[in-house]
């Protein structure tokens, strides 16, 4: 009887690919973002871009 049973292996779950990476917070991109929009007023300001 024992040689009809089926034996199932538990099905692997692949990685969420929507997750960031544990290394990086999640409030890092906008702190970049930030960092970006006032350097290039900074350097509007400063009149380094020929306008």
């Amino acid at each position: 009887m024992s040689d009809n049973v089926v034996k199932f292996r538990p099905i692997e779950k692949k990685p969420d690919p929507n997750k960031p990476k544990p290394g990086m917070p999640g409030w890092l991109p906008w702190v970049v973002l930030i960092a970006a929009a006032v350097a290039i007023t900074a350097v509007q300001q400063a009149g380094w871009l020929g306008g």
